[in-house]
């Protein structure tokens, strides 16, 4: 009779790598966000790989799966933002603003009109706190919008949506205004920046006064910061024009991605009330900017499908392309969008820690940003 006998031998084969969950989460996060910006840009939403990027993100938020962002990756992208608005500027700003005076005048009066009316019917109607409603109110900048809103203590969903069914509505109203019945494809007003160098140290001297900033707690320093040292760059010739893609899509996407993380609590129910009424403020916005439309074209003499597109509450690149599509003044409509996106910029910043109020309630999420408490 034969008898075997097993002798277990220990195995010192190296376990296999583990990967962190949080940095798991955040892949995961890209990747959904990601696809759901090329899916929007492949039907040709307006601003497709920031809202589609929300969408999707939002959507697997809303789905039970884990998604999650670094706090160093979303302060990345908020310096880049700022880059690409800070490079955007150039002395033809200045001059076209100097051109038009009474027209940018009645523009600055009706971005205030704007953002005034909407804050009071959020406020009064649905309820929102201060902060929120001021921020789901603002015409334009939704990058700065974004960052402010989470310091703040706004609830950034509520933001997020609000500003989105702006921007897709105004879109989708403006040419049925105009009796636009003509379709153009995107391009964009600035010649990309081709010197790699210069681009390179734009990016270095605006990082750091980002960080300057953000040290000495101006609001949105990562933002403004980047945004304000860009501009000095490109006024002073270093370098000027529109990022290149390559940086731009990342950085949109994550955007979209900082959003999405903030709809993990958030119902359907609570998205579908938060979509009819960022859609009633969007109609209030359209006819206060159909007003100072008119008033600008009544002071200056111009058409008023003219002034309704320099007028419109946003989407500076759409209008830009209809004008061109209208026969229209480009330079006209261009000028004044950029000059009511710069004072959002500029402006907002210095009053948001007294619009938010002392009293206002936040809350630290995991990634060191703040939640409003408040619904």
């Amino acid at each position: 009779m034969k008898f075997s006998m097993a002798i277990a031998i220990p195995c010192s084969c190296p376990t296999p790598p583990t990967v962190p969950p949080l940095l798991l989460e955040m892949l995961r996060g890209l990747l959904v966000a990601g696809l759901g910006g090329l899916a929007f840009w492949l039907v040709g939403f307006p601003a497709p790989w920031l809202a589609g990027a929300m969408a999707a993100g939002a959507a697997a938020a809303l789905g039970g799966v884990k998604i999650g962002l670094a706090p160093q990756l979303r302060d990345a992208a908020f310096i880049l933002l700022g880059v690409q608005t800070g490079a955007a500027v150039d002395w033809r700003t200045v001059e076209r603003a100097v051109h038009w005076p009474l027209s940018t005048i009645l523009l600055c009066l009706t971005v205030a009109a704007v953002t005034l009316l909407c804050t009071l019917y959020y406020r009064r109607v649905h309820g929102w706190d201060r902060a929120t409603a001021f921020f789901a109110s603002l015409p334009g900048a939704l990058s700065l919008v974004v960052l402010l809103a989470g310091q703040m203590g706004a609830d950034l969903r509520r933001v997020a949506i609000a500003q989105c069914i702006r921007l897709f509505l105004l879109v989708a109203a403006i040419p049925a205004l105009i009796e636009l019945s003509v379709t153009v494809p995107p391009t964009s007003g600035l010649a990309p920046i081709d010197n790699m160098g210069a681009l390179a140290v734009m990016f270095l001297v605006a990082s750091a006064a980002g960080l300057l900033l953000e040290r000495l707690r101006f609001p949105a320093g990562l933002f403004v910061g980047p945004m304000l040292a860009a501009a000095a760059l490109s006024l002073s010739g270093v370098a000027s024009g529109a990022l290149p893609d390559l940086l731009l899509v990342p950085g949109n996407v994550v955007l979209g991605l900082v959003i999405a993380v903030r709809f993990v609590d958030f119902t359907l129910a609570e998205i579908g009330r938060s979509l009819v009424q960022g859609a009633s403020g969007f109609l209030i916005a359209l006819a206060v900017a159909a007003a100072g439309a008119a008033a600008a074209g009544a002071v200056t003499g111009l058409p008023l499908a003219l002034t309704r597109l320099a007028f419109a509450p946003g989407a500076l690149e759409a209008m830009t392309i209809i004008a061109f599509a209208l026969n229209y003044d480009p330079a006209y409509v261009g000028s004044h969008h950029l000059i009511r996106y710069l004072g959002i910029v500029l402006i907002v910043p210095l009053v948001a820690t007294w619009v938010a109020g002392p009293a206002k309630s936040r809350r630290q999420d995991d990634d060191g940003s703040s939640i409003s408490s408040e619904t």
